[in-house]
């Protein structure tokens, strides 16, 4: 458990890191979902460590980033990737990659702490929610789960923009949320506790219901407030 946590301390060091050396690049993925959760009280108990990073970052500062990590390029997946001091990392360009939310949007609303930018709960969850679509069937896929829980718990809790949340959301990823709201994730965030599961359950549920309202309710006119095709 020592090395688990000396390592993921590594790992945050080196996040915070290449975090400052681009103003606009934001993190997404486990990290970010980690650095919400362990900032506010309501999460901190329940926000697990990751072994890698993905961020986005502008394509005017993709080629400084070039210039200084030798970046491998993964079509597929339409990202590129390095590794630094031996962790992972996964870069999404602006408009170079296939993520559903935008690199603007994600940037226009990113949040800081302790100055290292993250993807605001509202896109972050549509992220998370894309990849949870992608492997829900797989390990990962029941992280990307509980990574989902862990921003309805918190967005719980904050000013969450239902509107803003749903903007990017696809029928794919609505029903991946459905999903995951009524699924078995809750007992394995509260250790087998199942009063705390419950209480997880609920608190979820009320932002995954302002989510179903904000569908439910005619957009205004030069807004998108319904679902769109994947």
């Amino acid at each position: 458990m020592t090395d688990d946590k000396s390592t993921f301390s590594a790992l945050l060091a080196v996040v915070q890191e290449t975090g400052q050396l681009y103003d606009d690049l934001v993190y997404i993925g486990g990290i970010a979902v980690y650095l919400h959760a362990v900032n506010h009280e309501q999460t901190r108990e329940f926000a697990e460590a990751t072994h890698d990073a993905d961020f986005y970052i502008s394509l005017a500062n993709l080629g400084d980033l070039r210039n200084i990590e030798e970046l491998t390029v993964n079509k597929r997946l339409s990202k590129q990737e390095f590794h630094k001091s031996g962790f992972a990392f996964d870069v999404y360009a602006e408009r170079q990659s296939d993520l559903p939310v935008p690199y603007a949007t994600v940037a226009a609303y990113a949040v800081e702490y302790d100055g290292v930018k993250v993807a605001a709960l509202e896109e972050l969850l549509v992220l998370k929610l894309a990849a949870a679509v992608d492997r829900h069937a797989s390990e990962h896929g029941r992280k990307d789960a509980k990574d989902a829980i862990r921003i309805l718990i918190l967005a719980n809790d904050l000013d969450f923009d239902a509107d803003r949340a749903i903007a990017f959301m696809s029928d794919k990823h609505f029903e991946r949320l459905s999903k995951i709201v009524e699924g078995p994730e809750f007992m394995s965030l509260a250790q087998g506790n199942a009063k705390v599961a419950r209480g997880l359950r609920e608190r979820a549920t009320k932002t995954f219901e302002a989510i179903k309202s904000a569908l439910d309710e005619p957009a205004p006119l030069g807004k998108c407030g319904t679902l769109k095709s994947p």
